[in-house]
């Protein structure tokens, strides 16, 4: 995976969530983009990622949620749910909802006019950042706290990933 990449995620890492008890927005099925943040600096093979969603079909309840989330002070945990991003239409990125992942649940690149999308604008990519960096230290304090049971799914590919180094 390239970071600041966006990719489509694999059925099959829909299903691990849902057995592991968590909650994913099935919405879009597995044809949503994900957008993936960075390289975990601890576990080789491990990404965060972060569901995208185009924010045009949104309600105007929905909308102002996301707008009242994203106003709050920045030590409010809502602050860091939601980011919009202006694109060449505004995205929403659904912070909140992120989750671990390695390449093997990775269907292939989310693709524009057969190019692969890759996020370049460094305010976006810096807040994203900041944001998902303080989701995850909230969740390290209280694991599992978000509907998709993000500690769960890390201990999954954790072993996962342990399991196919020792059988390589």
């Amino acid at each position: 995976m390239v970071q600041n990449g966006l990719y489509v995620i694999k059925k099959e890492f829909i299903d691990i969530i849902t057995s592991l008890g968590g909650i994913y927005d099935v919405n879009f099925g597995d044809k949503r983009p994900v957008f993936c943040c960075f390289k975990d600096n601890k576990i080789n093979g491990l990404y965060w990622a972060i569901p995208t969603s185009d924010l045009s079909h949104r309600t105007d309840t929905q909308k102002q949620r996301y707008n009242e989330c994203m106003s709050k002070p920045k030590n409010d945990l809502r602050w860091a749910y939601y980011h919009i991003a202006n694109t060449d239409k505004k995205a929403l990125y659904k912070i909140s909802s992120c989750f671990p992942i390695t390449d093997k649940y990775i269907d292939h690149e989310y693709v524009t006019n057969n190019v692969h999308v890759i996020m370049k604008r460094s305010d976006d990519i810096k807040a994203l950042n900041l944001k998902l960096r303080k989701i995850l230290s909230f969740e390290n304090r209280k694991n599992n706290y978000f509907p998709q049971r993000i500690t769960d799914i890390k201990n999954y590919l954790i072993k996962e990933l342990n399991d196919e180094k020792e059988t390589a």
